[in-house]
This record gives C-alpha cells, structure tokens and sequence, in this order.
C-alpha cells in the first residue's frame, strides 16, 4: 500500500489536534483493532466465536429435547401408578371404615 503525501499531511493535521478533542466512535475503534491483528488470529478468534454460539445453541437444544422427554415421560409412566396407588388406599380406607362400623359396639 503506497502512503502518499496527501495522507501523509492529513496524519500530520490529525497528530496536531489534542486527544481530548478527537472523538472516536464505537466502529472507528474496532476498525483500528481488525489493522492491529494479524488475518490468522482474526480468522482464528472467528472460528472460536462461530464454534461457541453454535455449540451452545447446540447445548440448549438438546437440553431442552432432554427435558421435555424426561418429563412427559414420567407424567406417563407414574401418573398412572400414582392414581392406582390412591384408588387402592381409598379402596383399603373404606374397608376398613366398614369393618369399624359392622364390629362396632
């Protein structure tokens, strides 16, 4: 990349105006640190990024298919189980509520 005189000046008049004067935005300074790395750690950062937000939606989704399985699983195996084990102790109760009343004196 040539610098020619032009820019040159400009980075002169620039260097000339006090920091505290100079306001930089939010994209101008993540422009100034994409020049400060080097293509293969950026490429590489990318790749880490890229691969985290993909293994976690991955993660999430799983989890959540996990959960829902585990779940309406259980309500079908012991809701059943349960409702029997209260009919046979509501069935048990009322015999022996009977047997008080037939014996009683």
């Amino acid at each position: 990349m040539e610098v020619s005189s032009a820019m040159i000046e400009e980075l002169d008049e620039l260097d000339m105006i006090p920091d505290e004067e100079l306001e930089e935005t939010y994209m101008e300074r993540l422009i100034g640190l994409k020049e400060m790395f080097p293509p293969t750690v950026r490429t590489g950062g990318s790749l880490v990024a890229n691969t985290t937000k993909s293994s976690s939606f991955w993660l999430y989704n799983f989890v959540r298919s996990a959960i829902w399985i585990t779940t309406t699983s259980a309500i079908i195996l012991a809701l059943p189980v349960a409702i029997e084990v209260t009919q046979i102790q509501a069935a048990d109760e009322m015999k022996k509520v009977r047997q008080e009343k037939l014996f009683a004196k």
